[in-house]
């Protein structure tokens, strides 16, 4: 009978590892070695680019254990690679997973955290294939994922040109509304909880938008694409950034989950706040030439399952970032969304 009580401190590192060879056995014919060398050995796909990420969550910075369980959060933490992946338009392939993690961490949550890893990862082809496990006196997770994607088609930040549209898939604000009432619970009617349990779904486990993104590369319909992660407000100026262009985005054309705007109006926020400074919404954010506009709002949604919606265009550099309001004002649109080193 398995010891429930079995933490990382009694089975120790090497114990632990044997258990994840066993459970991590390579599935996907590219990875060549996984677990259980120095390192592992990955066989490119002939025709292909290499494109590599990584994301870093720590606990009280990033999660909570109150709120999210182990399986959530590992499946989390591969969720949010996999959106890198799906902005470049490449497929995953292969992760390696690096812990700090406490002694006394029981092993059947260890093993709940891994399972998501895996489960989240296999459902995009990515595959666990090493890193590295050491002691901390706070659970930090960081994963490192290599995709590929077609010579010569991946999606940048960097190809917005003026004139063109810019779409978002999905609905925005969710996430980050969802960790606000994780932090602030209410005692609402039912009807409350039902939008308060989408949102908190929205934040827990995030769906990265694979299909769109490699949709958008494949047929090239995007001149670029980047996943909001900060927030929409800071995305924005990260593409304008990059491709040297300004926008204008307008605010009746955000799309907003109708489970936000009951919220908001039960607690009485803005639900505008969230949708433009909220963060880890992890929606893709794209520019689509004139020419291909009409393609990618018929097609794309039957395709991939996901709504798509034109949320303002790109313009001159000089222009700037501009939010044009319900009423027809323009403002600037300053980035506040998330920044790790902000005060």
């Amino acid at each position: 009978m398995k010891d429930k009580k079995e933490t990382l401190g009694k089975v120790g590192e090497f114990g632990f590892i044997e258990k994840l060879r066993t459970a991590m056995k390579a599935k996907n014919p590219n990875v060549v070695l996984g677990i259980g060398d120095d390192a592992a050995i990955f066989k490119p796909t002939k025709g292909h680019e290499m494109v590599f990420t990584t994301d870093m969550l720590v606990e009280g910075r990033h999660f909570d254990f109150k709120w999210i369980s182990p399986w959530e959060l590992g499946a989390k933490t591969m969720a949010v690679n996999i959106s890198d992946c799906a902005a470049m338009g490449a497929k995953p392939t292969a992760a390696v997973v690096s812990l700090g993690v406490p002694s006394n961490f029981p092993v059947k949550d260890l093993e709940a955290f891994y399972d998501g890893l895996k489960g989240w990862g296999e459902q995009y082809g990515a595959q666990v294939v090493g890193g590295d496990t050491v002691g901390s006196d706070k659970f930090v997770v960081n994963v490192a994922l290599v995709g590929e994607v077609e010579s010569g088609k991946a999606l940048r930040r960097s190809g917005a040109k003026a004139g063109e549209a810019l779409f978002v898939t999905g609905t925005l604000g969710d996430s980050a509304a969802g960790l606000y009432a994780l932090q602030h619970p209410s005692n609402k009617k039912d009807e409350a909880k039902h939008s308060e349990a989408h949102l908190i779904k929205r934040h827990l486990t995030p769906v990265p938008r694979f299909n769109v993104g490699r949709s958008l590369a494949g047929k090239k319909l995007a001149s670029s694409a980047i996943d909001i992660s900060d927030g929409l407000s800071s995305e924005v100026r990260h593409l304008c950034e990059e491709s040297g262009v300004g926008a204008e985005i307008h605010e009746e054309a955000l799309p907003i989950s109708p489970f936000l705007d009951h919220y908001c109006g039960e607690i009485g926020l803005n639900p505008l706040d969230f949708v433009l400074n909220g963060g880890e919404d992890y929606e893709l954010l794209f520019t689509v030439p004139l020419s291909r506009i009409s393609e990618a709002v018929q097609k794309l949604p039957a395709e991939t399952g996901v709504a798509v919606k034109s949320i303002g265009r790109m313009v001159p550099k000089a222009k700037g970032i501009t939010l044009i309001t319900r009423k027809g004002e323009r403002k600037p649109l300053a980035a506040k969304g998330f920044d790790h080193f902000a005060r």
